[in-house]
């Protein structure tokens, strides 16, 4: 037989995944020991079988799955680490998604995507409390037993003899075969608890039935040992097991006085892929060493020169991928990664590297407001990567660069070498260095003079960065408003020739001007994901949540308050206090933009938002303004007249200045303009006495 399978870890335990759907029946028991053989097979605690028990959703997932665990003997039992390690295999592979569930041996368990560690959980059987047994091990102190889906003997060793030096195997052997466990026999756990750690911290290493030998890992053996422990000392719901192959977090609800069931029982911790191989049908098996797991390696010299490379056929192909502009403003601009696809080994190859990747959590438009937003390389399955445009309902297109052997092979080391933990981060620039931008700096850096880029037939030769990304933000009025803001005079330069490659779709663009000795790089583009919605992104808003209906208001707002108080200084009336701080609001959203756009100049490395003409009527010398009209009234005539003769010749002004001021930003300069009651400057007009307090602020 040849079969393609998967191998995993799962804290500790090692598991062959195969595709149920690739087998007419199940092999037999000595198929499955001969591949989990450490001597010649694999090497594997077991082997787990899977397929899908539902209809796919519109993203092509399943949420239900039979999950059928084979021990390294054959044996048939639930694997707590195994399931959550097919779990995390299914998540990558995009055919699960962050929940769902397994159907097993022994019931349906749920599974999901712990949020908060960003490990895959899974959730065991409602377990008998355990009962607390005769010790049958030497420096025993206490004994219990548990079924958690499969048995288990679980022995606390005295203080005085260390677990790490505790004869596991002998010790383990005879309990698993002990006649009070006849015929089926047991999996043996040995546990201590370290004076330095917590209460809620046990150290375990297990003999497991089945593998008939010591395993660094057991799922359903942490999960018992959590419960016995609650069973005998009580306390808070939740323990961490600590074994030779990695932690455990279980949590779980006690047994209430109308039940003996502990319930709620989740089990967390690591999972990951060691390799993709393809056992032979003459028993030798070939291992696809993923490039996850390859491009491991470390070295600081770059890797065409020194470091040893995948070994990439000659059939290798290295492609340009851009995906439509998402939802979300982050996602606004489309998305470009490259992909490398090796047909010519069995299994193919078949990975992305994405340069467009961040850590998308807490204080992550507050990094990127501040400039200090690092980026990464990041390494994906191309799957995985295809299943996300699939999900999201965003298009995917692939341009196929046209490439000798050799160039493509020097393509994929320079992207080994870059994707090393000391070369894959670096500073983000939105309009000169990014996901898009780095592949034309890839293209020009491997293949150096070889390559034309055509720049001078930029299809945007001529156009403003401003002007370049308005189709991106157009029917977003609330975005295009915001970027409109904060850019300053920078965005307003003409871009320089190839400068439109910092947008994926100017990228796509320009591939098709390359040439490489003289022929073109680009082949055509191939559609992977069809087009769910239009291609640029669109808020639809009604009329009422527009932007421009709103800072109208505004206008009308202050213009009407103006008149009032003019109205009122005519007739020598006092002018209330609340009625100069109701009509004057505007003067306080004015003061909190400036203060974002001095901060935005002065505190980051963002220097497109550098000398930003709208700091002149969104002024940060507002605050000072209130301050001063009683402390330092010198000192506040001087602003307001500044601000009533700056504004206007501001707005005159940047008709022909060297950058754009949206209609927005005009409308709600002058209503500033007319918080500040200009009038003031001809008040003898207005027949006020001179004696009359001034209202201006």
């Amino acid at each position: 037989m040849r079969f393609t399978f998967w191998k995993w870890e799962g804290a500790g335990n090692e598991f062959m995944l195969c595709d149920a759907r690739d087998w007419a029946g199940l092999p037999t028991s000595e198929h499955i020991q001969r591949w989990c053989s450490r001597e010649d097979g694999v090497g594997a605690d077991g082997v787990i079988f899977f397929k899908p028990l539902t209809l796919p959703n519109d993203h092509g997932q399943f949420e239900g799955w039979e999950m059928d665990y084979l021990n390294s003997d054959g044996s048939r039992s639930f694997c707590g680490n195994g399931s959550r390690a097919l779990f995390a295999f299914l998540r990558a592979e995009g055919w699960m998604g962050n929940a769902g569930w397994f159907e097993a041996c022994d019931g349906v368990h749920a599974v999901r995507w712990d949020a908060g560690s960003g490990l895959p959980s899974v959730e065991m059987q409602p377990v008998e409390r355990p009962i607390q047994v005769d010790s049958l091990a030497p420096h025993g102190v206490e004994a219990w037993t548990a079924e958690t889906g499969s048995p288990h003997h679980l022995e606390w060793i005295d203080a005085a003899t260390p677990l790490a030096s505790f004869p596991v195997v002998d010790v383990g052997r005879a309990i698993r075969h002990h006649a009070h466990y006849a015929p089926h026999g047991i999996n043996v756990n040995f546990i201590e608890r370290h004076v330095e750690d917590t209460p809620n911290v046990l150290h375990m290493r297990t003999y497991e039935r089945g593998v008939e030998f010591e395993t660094r890992g057991c799922g359903t053996g942490a999960v018992a040992a959590a419960l016995a422990d609650h069973a005998k000392c009580g306390g808070d719901h939740h323990r961490t097991v600590c074994m030779p192959g990695g932690t455990l977090q279980v949590q779980f609800n006690p047994p209430t006085s109308d039940s003996r069931l502990y319930d709620s029982v989740w089990l967390t911790g690591p999972a990951r892929l060691w390799f993709k191989g393809i056992w032979e049908a003459d028993g030798t098996w070939t291992r696809l060493l993923l490039l996850l797991l390859w491009f491991g390696f470390s070295g600081s010299s770059r890797a065409q020169d020194s470091q040893p490379s995948f070994p990439w056929s000659d059939e290798v192909q290295v492609s340009i991928l851009t995906g439509s502009p998402g939802q979300d403003a982050y996602s606004a601009w489309g998305h470009t990664a490259i992909r490398i696809f090796d047909p010519g080994h069995a299994p193919p190859v078949d990975v992305v590297y994405n340069y467009g990747t961040f850590e998308f959590s807490e204080g992550f438009y507050g990094r990127f407001l501040k400039g200090k937003l690092d980026y990464r390389l990041s390494l994906s399955q191309f799957a995985s990567f295809q299943q996300e445009y699939f999900r999201d309902e965003r298009a995917l297109v692939e341009q196929r660069l046209l490439l000798s052997a050799p160039d493509a092979r020097a393509i994929a080391a320079f992207l080994e070498w870059n994707h090393l933990p000391e070369n894959r981060v670096y500073a983000y620039q939105f309009f000169s260095d990014n996901c898009a931008f780095r592949v034309l700096s890839l293209l020009s850096e491997v293949l150096g003079d070889r390559l034309e880029l055509g720049c001078e037939n930029d299809p945007m030769l001529g156009s403003t960065y401003r002007e370049a990304i308005l189709p991106y933000i157009h029917e977003d009025s609330w975005l295009e408003a915001g970027i409109d803001l904060v850019l300053g005079p920078r965005a307003d330069r003409v871009m320089p020739p190839c400068g439109s490659s910092f947008l994926p779709d100017g990228l796509m663009a320009q591939l098709t001007l390359l040439q490489l000795d003289g022929a073109p790089i680009a082949g055509d583009v191939t559609e992977l994901v069809p087009p769910q919605r239009p291609w640029f992104r669109a808020a639809h808003l009604p009329i009422i949540g527009h932007p421009l209906l709103w800072v109208f208001m505004l206008v009308m707002w202050s213009l009407g308050w103006s008149i009032r108080r003019a109205i009122q200084f005519k007739r020598g009336q006092e002018i209330p206090r609340w009625e100069r701080i109701v009509g004057k609001t505007v003067q306080l959203l004015a003061a909190v933009l400036g203060m974002l756009l001095l901060l935005m100049w002065v505190a980051t490395d963002h220097r497109d938002t550098w000398a930003n003409w709208n700091l002149i009527w969104a002024s940060p010398l507002l605050p000072i303004l209130w301050w001063s009209r009683i402390n330092r009234p010198r000192v506040h005539q001087w602003i307001h007249r500044f601000l009533v003769i700056g504004i206007p010749a501001f707005l005159i002004v940047s008709i022909f200045a060297a950058q754009f001021v949206s209609l927005i930003c005009t409308c709600a300069a002058w209503a500033l303009w007319l918080s500040l009651d200009p009038w003031m400057g001809w008040s003898k007009f207005l027949q006020r006495p001179m004696a009359s307090r001034s209202t201006n602020q």
